[in-house]
């Protein structure tokens, strides 16, 4: 009797799980990315939205648009994205040192074509008309830390938006005592 209850139980199980798959889960049919990697960095927050990179402009700067307009970004044109919290070496109008070093691992963890997930914080606009929000690829990595991590960026907070700057504040004094990647090559 007991084998056939531990059966039963078995099989509906089986079942749920199944209709799980066959009907989808929201996370599935939006295909979220999942969060990796740095147990310290954020996870993807609810208010996320993906867009899809068309291009890297330097280490901190990039172009992208979204499928459908949402709070943030309210139409389907191309959209520059500027990353929150941190700041990259410049490569316009001079090469700064670390600049394309810095590119390159933007380029890396968001490249032309793929979806990236993104956030804001409370201010969704610098002067310049670009939109300051926070990154995460599409495999759940936290992209603005990443940067600040390895040595690519170091952190540059505009008030209002501090959501992540212990953390940014944490990653940099990591990366500047084992002299990663621009603390190293850049003095």
């Amino acid at each position: 009797m007991a084998k056939r209850v531990l059966l039963a139980v078995l099989v509906l199980a089986l079942a749920a799980g199944a209709a799980w798959w066959f009907l989808g889960s929201d996370d599935r049919q939006l295909d979220i990315p999942v969060a990796t990697g740095d147990p310290a960095m954020p996870p993807l927050p609810a208010d996320a939205f993906a867009m899809t990179v068309e291009s890297v402009h330097d280490g901190d700067t990039l172009r992208a648009h979204v499928d459908v307009p949402n709070g943030v970004v309210t139409d389907l044109a191309s959209t520059r994205v500027r990353l929150l919290g941190i700041d990259t070496p410049e490569i316009s109008p001079d090469l700064d040192c670390w600049g394309a070093e810095a590119t390159a691992s933007l380029t890396a963890l968001a490249p032309p074509g793929s979806t990236i997930w993104v956030a804001p914080d409370v201010e969704v606009l610098d002067r310049y008309g670009r939109q300051l929000l926070y990154v995460w690829t599409a495999d759940g990595r936290f992209v603005n830390g990443e940067l600040v991590a390895h040595g690519d960026a170091r952190t540059e907070v505009y008030r209002p938006n501090t959501l992540h700057e212990a953390l940014f504040r944490r990653l940099e004094a990591e990366a500047r005592a084992v002299r990663a990647g621009r603390w190293a090559a850049c003095g």
